[in-house]
């Protein structure tokens, strides 16, 4: 799984007096004991920072873009919180003044990552956790919006998009043939996703055709999930890290959850058969429909790695490989 990736931004590094700084006005003078960088998340820097007097731990979420991530955040949360478990706002602030980045504090959840049941739980474990987690991506997709596209303020769509398949090899096309993608695969790769996707257009030009627009997380991986796990079962306590979500179709997180597995593995079995438990019915080319939405997202990855990112290049070399080749 993409853990040993490398950061393509450098996480913020703080010190525990400017952490104090930062947050102890949000808790009304109450002294900060304790701030510890957590290692997970390639794009913000998150810090677990413990509050004196309060039971529970919190998140100071640093954000590396402009305050419409935080608030796009903050919109979703609010939204989906009483059907999705997800970590509840407790303090946003865009100004600037205080810190020269956009932050938040988020409330601390329990759990451990579903990357680590993946690893190290029993086939229980990790036949109860797809489970969960395909039942949880389901109560995500439905909320609906009126178009596709990315969101705007209030979760309003601000960039419809075009759902056409050609637009789909389009961009396929300019990745493989014109940006960097198509130099990080080399030729005989390249060629077989080309021809791959040519070759499934005609049943992805179908599926689009009746799709509807739903939230997609965009980045629903095992690093994203935490898990609660005791002696029956394992169960989602909270999908974190929304920075990337939009108004898609639902193969997009499918495929990005479904992208280290085996066809028919214990976890994909488990997952698919929750998601569709209460009345969902996917395409009967779901898996390849997955690959197809989600085979974007790894050619756009492709297109911003660079030299000094060999692992993520190698990850993503045989993730392209591992998407075409069973099809062929």
């Amino acid at each position: 799984m993409k853990e040993s990736w490398e950061r393509t931004e450098q996480p913020v590094s703080l010190e525990l007096k400017q952490i104090k700084e930062i947050v102890e006005p949000v808790f009304s003078g109450k002294r900060v004991t304790y701030a510890e960088a957590m290692s997970t998340g390639f794009r913000n820097s998150n810090y677990k920072i413990t509050v004196e007097g309060m039971a529970d731990p919190f998140v100071l979420r640093l954000y590396s873009e402009d305050g419409r991530i935080v608030y796009k955040e903050l919109a979703i949360a609010g939204l989906i919180s009483p059907t999705v478990p997800v970590a509840n706002f407790i303090h946003v602030d865009t100004s600037c003044t205080i810190f020269n980045q956009p932050w938040a504090v988020q409330e601390w959840k329990q759990g451990i990552h579903l990357r680590d049941v993946l690893k190290t739980g029993t086939a229980l474990d990790v036949a109860s956790a797809a489970a969960s987690t395909g039942r949880v991506l389901n109560g995500i997709h439905n909320y609906t919006f009126p178009e596709f596209g990315f969101f705007g303020k209030d979760l309003r769509i601000s960039e419809p998009f075009n759902t056409d398949a050609e637009g789909f090899l389009a961009f396929v096309e300019d990745s493989l043939f014109h940006k960097p993608c198509g130099s990080w695969l080399g030729d005989e790769l390249t060629q077989a996703v080309w021809s791959f996707c040519q070759s499934n257009l005609a049943a992805l030009k179908e599926s689009r055709s009746h799709a509807r627009p739903v939230l997609v997380h965009s980045d629903f991986n095992g690093l994203n999930i935490l898990m609660h796990r005791d002696a029956a079962d394992c169960s989602v306590s909270a999908v974190l890290d929304w920075e990337f979500a939009f108004s898609w179709n639902r193969y997009v997180d499918i495929g990005n959850i479904l992208r280290y597995e085996a066809a028919d593995s214990v976890f994909e079995k488990h997952f698919i058969a929750a998601y569709q438990e209460h009345g969902t019915v996917l395409d009967k080319n779901w898996r390849l429909l997955s690959k197809l939405e989600d085979l974007i997202a790894l050619c756009e990855l492709l297109n911003h790695s660079s030299r000094e990112t060999p692992n993520r290049i190698r990850d993503l070399q045989h993730l392209v490989a591992y998407t075409v080749l069973p099809f062929r």
